[in-house]
């Protein structure tokens, strides 16, 4: 694919020279041309993600397996396509069109008037990696910068993964078959007649097999809550009381309803919850159900982002291991950090991680857990769980993106690592995701 700019604008080859990238803010026409032509590449390279939101939406599950297939091949056609002149202003658009949503939290801050800054930020990072990846139009240098796209986290944030688009897709998602897919693309793109079978064969390598559809089994008597609490309410005092009364009356209906157990989202309670006067109630609640819930706890001093499991009378709890960028942890050095721990949390210091992932038992069904970013990270998949239960507060970003890149990634991680995972959620639907391209379930 060959993309053409306008030929009939006059650069001095020491202009070339003296101001690279940057020299197009001394041409307005470049200017335009540029950045619109960036814009629309980057546009078309992230229709996977855009276009999903309307099939999650209505569980279209059919009709999203054939978008994504046709547009994920779509992106990494893109991928090819991309002149070096486009490079840096097609990441930027890129980076800014899908994580637009990280400056977002700073709506409950005292500084709402950085998020165009973050939004803008993110954008610049981007920018400057796909300068880099896409620095020369060899079709190997673009294929192994687009199979290394994936290791490169920018402050351990290391949701940038294109394999990722293929979540929904026909093919498989393993390193193997998105080489073998971008291999594919690649050769129906650049051979000629015959040759382009080559391409067809690649394609054909990466499909996946077994995993369309097959059955899951999950234990009885689960239920799933989905809460709409703004995040702008959650935290305040006066609210407290209201949000305790509608978690114990959730607990009080599933009893009723003969549910032996009730999964709750992250910081349901949003407070340090083992400190707290509610945990006699919910240890005697125990007894009937087994509540699954998140809240913060202390220990020693430290405070911790938590799973509670409360079981037959008795509570334990797994501590979050894996923090959040910039929303939990600042991925920066102690002195440099602290001065943003008071901008960010009010206090100089930041959550403490958890030692390492955690499981429990139910019933003789083991449970893996994880709590919202933990959910897309790979390490909680390593030792193939065969259930993940996953609870998230999404209040900080929505509306927006985010649940859906989120969703994406977690079906692309139980897809490879075979786990079903159940995700209870705030301010954003909750639902079950199987290990097979079909089988989904919205809750």
């Amino acid at each position: 694919m060959n993309i053409h700019l306008h030929k009939n604008i006059n650069i001095t080859i020491k202009d070339q020279k003296k101001y690279g990238i940057f020299r197009i803010w001394l041409y307005p026409k470049i200017w335009s041309i540029y950045l619109i032509s960036a814009l629309i590449l980057a546009m078309i390279f992230l229709l996977p993600i855009y276009g999903n939101v309307w099939f999650f939406y209505k569980n279209y599950q059919n009709a999203l397996i054939i978008f994504d297939t046709i547009f994920a091949l779509l992106s990494v056609w893109i991928w090819f396509g991309v002149p070096k002149k486009l490079a840096f202003w097609f990441g930027f658009f890129v980076g800014l069109g899908l994580f637009y949503w990280v400056g977002l939290s700073f709506r409950f801050s005292p500084f709402p008037f950085l998020i165009p800054l973050i939004m803008f930020f993110v954008a610049l990072i981007y920018g400057f990696i796909f300068y880099f990846l896409l620095f020369f139009t060899s079709s190997f240098y673009r294929i192994l910068t687009l199979m290394l796209m994936s290791y490169i986290h920018p402050f351990g944030f290391d949701w940038l993964k294109v394999d990722a688009f293929f979540s929904y897709s026909i093919f498989s998602v393993d390193k193997l078959s998105f080489f073998c897919i971008i291999t594919g693309v690649w050769a129906f793109v650049y051979f000629k007649r015959f040759y382009k079978i080559l391409g067809i064969c690649f394609l054909f390598l990466a499909l996946d097999w077994g995993g369309i559809k097959g059955k899951i089994t999950l234990p009885s008597g689960i239920e799933v809550i989905t809460t709409n609490i703004n995040q702008n309410l959650k935290w305040q005092s006066e609210n407290l009381n209201n949000i305790i009364w509608l978690n114990i009356d959730s607990i009080n209906k599933a009893i009723l309803s003969g549910k032996k157990m009730i999964i709750f989202p992250e910081t349901t309670f949003p407070f340090i919850l083992n400190k707290s006067f509610l945990m006699p109630e919910l240890l005697t609640l125990s007894k009937k159900i087994t509540i699954i819930t998140g809240a913060l706890r202390e220990e020693e001093g430290q405070i911790y982002n938590s799973t509670y499991i409360f079981q037959n009378g008795h509570f334990t709890y797994i501590d979050k291991v894996v923090l959040a960028p910039f929303g939990e942890k600042i991925p920066l050095p102690d002195f440099l950090a602290k001065p943003f721990y008071k901008i960010f949390f009010g206090e100089e210091y930041s959550l403490s991680e958890g030692k390492k992932p955690g499981n429990f038992t139910i019933d003789n069904d083991v449970f893996r857990s994880a709590i919202c970013y933990e959910g897309t990270s790979e390490i909680m998949y390593q030792d193939k769980p065969k259930y993940l239960i996953l609870i998230s507060n999404n209040g900080w970003f929505t509306p927006s993106i985010e649940p859906i890149v989120q969703r994406m990634l977690i079906k692309y991680y139980a897809r490879i690592y075979d786990t079903i995972v159940i995700h209870s959620i705030n301010q954003s639907p909750s639902y079950i995701i199987s290990p097979f391209i079909l089988g989904d379930e919205n809750l």
